[in-house]
């Protein structure tokens, strides 16, 4: 098996995992700040899972043959266009959000977590900016290809959507239920 493939997955999975995480938190967060709560879990939790479930959706129903290249192409790069861009704002807000608490509990798993966030972000905006115009290039050649589908695009989106809906969803209602905790 290839190795970017493999990591692919595990980030993948990571990502999963850590949008479920996010939406609980925005949960508990939404206790005291509803705003506040909502935000996060809009931005950390139910956008990424959106992003992953349709990265998802799309390869696994392009290898069985059900769409084609041009369709899987322009859902890649759309996918990456705008959910890359959120996952970018998200992790402005994550770093500021982790600096804030390093500050106030001086704790150095707090400061870890502050590191890989700002890590993470400059990484993540570096690759969007960097493979901005190819992303975009590649969006437009599909749909100009004769095998482009636009209802294939929409019912994937629409399925990505209202599957990481229920997921996170979920995840935000368990977290509005316990008990606040802090550190």
């Amino acid at each position: 098996m290839d190795l970017g493939l493999i990591l692919g997955i595990i980030f993948l999975a990571v990502d999963v995992v850590i949008s479920i995480w996010n939406s609980y938190n925005a949960g508990e967060i939404s206790r005291s700040r509803k705003g506040l709560g909502i935000t996060f879990y809009t931005l950390g939790g139910f956008l990424p899972m959106s992003y992953v479930l349709a990265i998802v959706l799309t390869l696994v129903l392009a290898y069985l043959g059900y769409l084609s290249l041009s369709t899987s192409i322009f859902l890649l790069s759309f996918s990456y266009l705008v959910f890359g861009l959120e996952i970018i704002i998200w992790g402005i807000i994550a770093t500021v959000s982790s600096l804030i608490t390093t500050m106030g509990t001086r704790s150095w798993k707090a400061g870890i977590i502050t590191a890989y966030d700002a890590f993470a972000t400059i990484f993540d905006a570096w690759e969007y900016i960097t493979t901005f115009f190819s992303n975009v290039k590649s969006a437009r050649k599909a749909i100009d290809s004769s095998d482009f589908s636009i209802i294939d695009v929409l019912l994937i989106l629409i399925t990505a959507l209202g599957a990481a809906f229920i997921i996170t969803y979920a995840a935000y209602k368990e977290g509005y239920k316990a008990r606040l905790r802090y550190w």
